[in-house]
């Protein structure tokens, strides 16, 4: 059995503090926060009773406060400006973007400079659970623009004084090619991403553990993904893996793992929450009561530090298993369970059937063979009909015949697990889309020439 990782503190007041000192330190934060966001606000001051200006509990606060979703944050900038800028004071510093993926449109949500250092900040815990060290070197693969996760990653090199290097605008060949020149301490990038790396240096022949002897630790956000991909994946880059869920919303990354990385022993690691600035909820869709440890549940988010506009109940329509403050490193944090956050309105209903696209990860990745798929519902003859394309990996080294018979297994091994009949063909090798963040593997070809009504919970 190996050994138990070196624990490293980065915040010894928080990370050491009980959990009953860390939740009164979330109260208090919790209770200042939606006092000063109905005080100086127009948006909740329209919305909040005057109850919300005074809770002193989680419970008062759960009582009072309604939820909001991402339709309420849609609308032109001089609306933001009117409606969500705290007053006085709250001078924005920047805009950032959401990334638009759930096809509502984008958010525009101001930051303050006090915002923007904060968003980077919790970049630090992560960083330095993960074995960095101030001035370690980092390769971030996602392209820097209006949207958070490249602009966050932009500061967050700042706050560890970290040589960055902004890889985004270069192709994979590239990226690699500046990964073998310099070799970077830590390296960012999302799951998906980090398999078509890995696939270039397989091409190459290189050996991550012979070429990058300085990398460290893997950072991954963006996705779910399979347990066999987190074994292999650390098995090929002899790196710490370790993972990050955040939103624009709660305007930081709000739950991270720690030494244990994301697969500890071959199980599901932990994402620890950022519970002093932040606070997660994990409530039942159905009947928006909080779910116990163990069951899965919709993220919903408030922000506590926030200026400009902090998020306050955001329904972020991100399913979640939630797991209480369980990771043997023994921080009190409360957290949600690695590699398996996935999004409600991606699961799709096929004849009758609740389909969710990571249970056809699971088979299609199970055997490392293939390297990328793209599925496809659509109507034919009447009838829902579910076609896969796969690409298998030249290293398999299956001929033709091989990979055709191959797929054909695949058909029959989800249709037994799945009671769903998926048609698996092979596809030539980089032909399928390939993603740096944000990935979408399925087209519901169904929705063409239709309105599609997003699932939003009521308040």
């Amino acid at each position: 059995m190996s050994a138990a990782p070196e624990r490293r503190i980065a915040n010894a007041a928080l990370e050491l503090a009980s959990r009953q000192d860390l939740l009164r330190l979330q109260t208090r934060r919790l209770s200042a926060q939606a006092r000063r966001c109905y005080e100086r606000i127009p948006f909740y001051r329209k919305r909040w009773p005057q109850a919300a200006a005074n809770i002193t509990s989680y419970e008062q606060f759960r009582d009072v406060v309604p939820f909001t979703s991402k339709p309420d944050f849609l609308g032109s900038e001089e609306q933001m400006y009117a409606d969500r800028l705290a007053r006085p004071g709250s001078r924005p510093y920047a805009l950032h973007l959401t990334s638009g993926t759930t096809g509502l449109g984008q958010e525009v949500h101001p930051l303050t400079r006090f915002d923007q250092e904060g968003s980077a900040s919790t970049w630090v815990y992560q960083a330095r659970w993960a074995g960095l060290e101030l001035g370690d070197s980092v390769f971030y693969t996602f392209p820097v623009g209006m949207q958070t996760g490249g602009l966050w990653s932009s500061h967050a090199s700042d706050r560890m004084a970290s040589m960055g290097f902004h890889m985004g605008p270069y192709s994979t060949e590239r990226k690699v090619d500046y990964m073998l020149r310099f070799r970077p301490h830590g390296l960012i990038a999302s799951p998906a991403y980090l398999t078509q790396l890995q696939a270039v240096l397989e091409r190459r022949g290189v050996d991550p553990r012979v070429e990058l002897p300085n990398l460290k630790a893997i950072f991954i956000a963006g996705e779910s993904y399979t347990l066999d991909w987190a074994a292999r994946s650390l098995a090929f880059w002899d790196a710490n893996i370790s993972e990050w869920y955040g939103c624009m919303q709660g305007g930081l990354n709000q739950a991270i793992s720690c030494e244990h990385g994301v697969a500890p022993g071959g199980r599901r690691g932990v994402l620890h929450s950022m519970e002093h600035r932040m606070l997660c909820e994990v409530l039942n869709p159905d009947t928006n009561e909080p779910v116990l440890p163990g069951e899965e549940g919709e993220l919903v988010i408030s922000a506590l530090y926030r200026e400009a506009f902090p998020v306050i109940r955001f329904r972020t329509g991100d399913r979640v298993r939630f797991l209480g403050a369980s990771c043997p490193c023994g921080r009190p944090f409360a957290g949600i369970e690695a590699g398996t956050v996935a999004r409600y309105d991606d699961m799709m209903k096929i004849r009758g059937q609740n389909l969710w696209p990571e249970a056809v990860d699971r088979i299609v990745f199970a055997h490392g063979d293939i390297e990328e798929y793209a599925g496809t519902v659509s109507i034919e003859a009447g009838r829902e009909s579910i076609m896969i394309a796969v690409e298998f990996r030249p290293q398999s080294g299956l001929s033709a015949e091989e990979q055709t018979r191959r797929a054909q297994e695949l058909t029959g091994t989800i249709q037994a697990k799945l009671n769903l009949r998926m048609d698996v063909r092979p596809a030539a090798y980089l032909s399928l889309p390939r993603y740096e963040f944000k990935v979408r593997r399925w087209t519901d070809a169904r929705r063409t020439g239709r309105d599609v009504i997003r699932y939003v919970k009521p308040t």
